[in-house]
């Protein structure tokens, strides 16, 4: 099994929330130290914290939730990695920023490494953040028409210093009733490159019913380790 990586971050009360926002706490409700009979916390958290991913109903009320996809959309096997780093902050990612040439036409899932994760744990991760322009979302669709997601190493598809454009964005990828593709937020992408080849992934976002957006474990099977 030694062949499987995370490709997603443990959630703790050190995870980066957008902008700053409200992140991860957690609370002792029983511990064993203090005479209970077992440990058990409580935790606190919004659903688009830590590596997550993002559904229709994120930005539309008539949008598809976590309930409208079958277990078998989570899994993928052409998967292809676009290096772009090093991005700079706040830099708007454009079709012109990014060579897809040599992704299959059956790609599935996308993965783009900016880079930005070697800053994670800094204020610049959650406030200069790049962002990636609306503009991408059509072009994806033309060239790769089997995408079903977008994952990234930056903390959202929408830079925090051009929010309007960011949703956009969003709307972009998201609300094409013909052909939605899903972003995956604050990928851990440092450890894997244009050299490495992966022949699985699969996402396990956190069921919780009706979400617009969840929590993620995210593993991957890489070829030959």
């Amino acid at each position: 099994m030694n062949n499987w990586i995370f490709l997603s971050y443990p959630l703790n009360p050190q995870a980066p929330a957008y902008g700053g926002g409200h992140g991860f706490a957690e609370k002792k409700v029983k511990q064993m130290d203090q005479g209970d009979s077992c440990d058990t916390k409580s935790w606190s958290m919004s659903n688009h914290i830590g590596t997550h991913i993002d559904f229709p109903r994120h930005f539309s009320t008539r949008g598809k939730d976590i309930d409208d996809y079958d277990p078998e959309f989570f899994i993928f096997f052409q998967v292809f990695i676009a290096d772009i780093s090093p991005a700079e902050p706040e830099l708007i990612i454009t079709p012109d920023h990014l060579d897809i040439s040599q992704a299959p036409a059956d790609t599935d899932l996308l993965l783009i490494r900016t880079g930005f994760g070697g800053l994670r744990g800094r204020d610049t991760y959650s406030q200069n953040n790049p962002g990636f322009h609306p503009d991408l979302a059509d072009y994806l669709r033309e060239r790769l028409p089997a995408l079903r997601a977008l994952g990234v190493d930056s903390i959202s598809l929408s830079s925090y210093a051009h929010r309007d454009l960011g949703r956009e964005a969003h709307r972009a990828f998201l609300l094409d009733s013909n052909h939605p593709i899903l972003p995956l937020e604050d990928m851990h992408l440092e450890q894997i490159d244009g050299q490495i080849e992966i022949e699985q992934v699969i996402i396990a976002p956190l069921r919780v019913t009706g979400a617009d957006g969840a929590p993620c474990t995210v593993l991957a099977k890489v070829k030959g380790r």
